[in-house]
């Protein structure tokens, strides 16, 4: 497995800059073919090898800086604090320190950031200065094993030189692109020489053209290469995670409650940030104290046990710290079963949540350990999501595409057979007008109704885990990135949606049964800064119900609608729904006023 996994990876690197190759040889060909005038000149090295230059030194510059500037983003823009390998917990420094010895690494500094939603991620150039990053919720949410396992991951990219290895595959697109951006250039110096005496001129147009459409669409191309590429190498981590810390498990249970929010928190802690009698004081001292004492302890300042009891009722019949497989395999039916998943991942860096369970249970196998996952691929979701998944990719790319088009259709069809009788062509193309909106604004309710169906006062309270784990006909199960499923949530606001960033205008609700984030899209753009810099900080730590639109993507999110904190002292409401209706309103209105423009020589007097 691990040598199908490099081979893949070097497979894809290859045919990628086979494609900067083909275009290469492209371009000498066509020079070849118009005539030795243009390879006697300087535009053959401006056509080709300058484009090529330009590209790299871009890309070079890119990796040169960008740990640089990423230490600056961290600093800036997120509650991120540096602290020496060994101030972390035991178990995570002497990984870092037996990784370090056996893979040549240099880990000097570790990134925390202060947000209770669980992250981690690296960057660096080489080996030697790589930086590692979590957050607070990864210590405080997951167990010592899984913490292993997501820095192991994490090391595993330093140890493979990930760094290196996808700066040259991304050098790819930029070198294409690039190679289109001067084509075109060349195409516009071409046309408005060709009509003169400068015979040249016009073969450099012809040249351009080709090479111009040729190197777009290989762009293309490499850009979904370039993402295979990233979730080969996301494989290839995974697998180092699972063999260098011996437990393949540790990072599968990891990714369950970071992918699909099965964490699980400490009894006290949650008792008092979920009881509606705790007033909003007290609630706030305990999360910042629960903040402060899970991320000193490695500090070796003290050190608090944690309590023996955990509030999961999703996880009632599991032990402290584990996940129920049987959750799971509900939970990752998505991932395997909707035609949205494929869909979502050939435009994503990391594969499915569920496909990394399958290939760690494999490797599980490989070293004779039992598969943390065993039923993980067994068919849940009873009815297809096909119908579903062509019906949203209609209204969600086809449907504004025809919204402008509809109108135009009448007046295209009559004046395709009537364009010479211009007075009574005149009242059909208004009334043609008129039905392409009328046809339009049917188009948008029913759009406008699946993306936000219709929510009712007094629609039920569910646990998160209730929504991420159905997979009953007509269920949470059809939720996708499109179609919206109501849901009702009551929960505490642990953190940002993007962990420890000042801008992220979207939370993260936890409940007894797990955590999901809360997308929070107003109607009105700037609403999102402020909302992010004035509002959110200040509801961080408060109890508040929810009512809104469940999603599906590889990771759960529900739209707001209405969000309120259970003190009454702060609320958010989302009417991005109503632009929708908005426009049905003016494309009837539209239709109206179309058709009765070309009404009155229609009526009898």
């Amino acid at each position: 497995m691990k040598f199908k996994i490099i081979f893949r990876g070097m497979l894809t690197l290859a045919f990628l800059w086979g494609l900067v190759y083909a275009v290469v040889v492209g371009a000498v060909l066509l020079a070849h073919y118009y005539g030795e005038f243009v390879l006697a000149s300087n535009i053959f090295f401006t056509i080709v090898l300058f484009p090529i230059l330009i590209a790299i030194g871009i890309v070079l510059l890119q990796f040169l800086i960008s740990p640089w500037l990423l230490d600056l983003n961290f600093r800036w823009l997120y509650k991120l604090t540096w602290i020496d390998p060994m101030q972390l917990p035991p178990h995570l420094a002497q990984l870092i320190a037996d990784q370090s010895q056996l893979q040549n690494l240099s880990i000097k500094k570790i990134g925390m950031i202060h947000d209770q939603m669980p992250t981690a991620l690296t960057y660096g150039r080489f080996k030697k200065n790589a930086r590692i990053v979590i957050s607070d919720g990864l210590l405080n949410l997951l167990t010592p094993e899984e913490q292993k396992g997501v820095v192991a991951h994490e090391l595993g990219h330093i140890a493979h030189r990930d760094f290196i290895f996808m700066t040259v595959a991304a050098a790819v697109p930029m070198i294409l692109y690039t190679f289109y951006i001067f084509s075109r250039g060349f195409l516009r110096v071409g046309l408005r020489s060709s009509g003169g005496d400068n015979k040249a001129a016009g073969y450099i147009a012809i040249a351009a053209v080709v090479t111009m459409i040729v190197s777009y669409l290989f762009y293309i191309v490499s850009q979904f290469l370039v993402l295979f590429l990233s979730r080969v190498r996301e494989y290839y981590a995974d697998r180092f995670s699972g063999q260098e810390t011996n437990n393949p498990k540790g990072l599968s249970t990891a990714l369950v409650k970071i992918a699909y929010g099965m964490v699980q928190t400490q009894a006290a802690y949650a008792t008092t940030m979920n009881d509606k009698g705790v007033d909003r004081r007290t609630r706030t001292r305990a999360y910042s104290r629960s903040n402060f004492t899970n991320t000193t302890r490695s500090l070796n300042i003290f050190d608090i046990k944690a309590a023996q009891g955990l509030v999961m009722s999703a996880q009632a019949n599991a032990k402290v710290g584990e996940v129920n497989p049987e959750m799971v395999v509900r939970a990752a039916a998505w991932d395997l079963e909707s035609p949205w998943a494929g869909f979502l991942e050939l435009q994503s860096t990391h594969p499915l949540a569920a496909k990394r369970l399958l290939a760690l249970d494999d490797l599980a196998e490989e070293m004779n350990i039992p598969r943390a996952f065993p039923k993980l691929g067994e068919d849940q979701i009873k009815e297809t999501l096909w119908d579903e998944f062509l019906i949203d990719i209609f209204l969600s790319y086809i449907a504004p595409i025809l919204a402008f088009a509809l109108p135009g259709v009448g007046v295209f069809l009559y004046l395709f057979d009537y364009y010479d009788i211009w007075t009574v062509t005149m009242n059909w193309v208004w009334i043609g007008v008129g039905a392409g909106l009328a046809l339009a604004g049917l188009l948008w309710i029913w759009r406008v109704r699946i993306r936000y169906p219709k929510l009712y006062e007094d629609l039920p309270l569910v646990p998160i885990m209730h929504a991420v784990t159905d997979v009953s006909d007509d269920g949470y199960a059809e939720a996708s990135p499109f179609r919206g499923k109501p849901i009702r949530l009551k929960g505490t606001i642990i953190g940002r949606g993007t962990p420890g960033y000042y801008f992220s205008e979207d939370v993260v609700l936890q409940d007894p049964t797990g955590i999901i984030t809360l997308d929070y899209d107003p109607l009105f753009g700037f609403m999102r800064f402020i909302t992010a810099l004035f509002r959110v900080e200040k509801v961080i730590g408060s109890q508040v119900e929810i009512i809104g639109w469940y999603r599906r993507t590889p990771r759960p999110i529900v739209m707001i609608k209405r969000m309120y904190t259970l003190d009454g002292q702060t609320s958010f409401r989302s009417n991005k729904n109503v632009a929708g209706w908005i426009l049905v309103v003016l494309l009837f209105l539209g239709a109206t006023i179309s058709i009765m423009a070309g009404f009155p020589n229609f009526l009898p007097f």
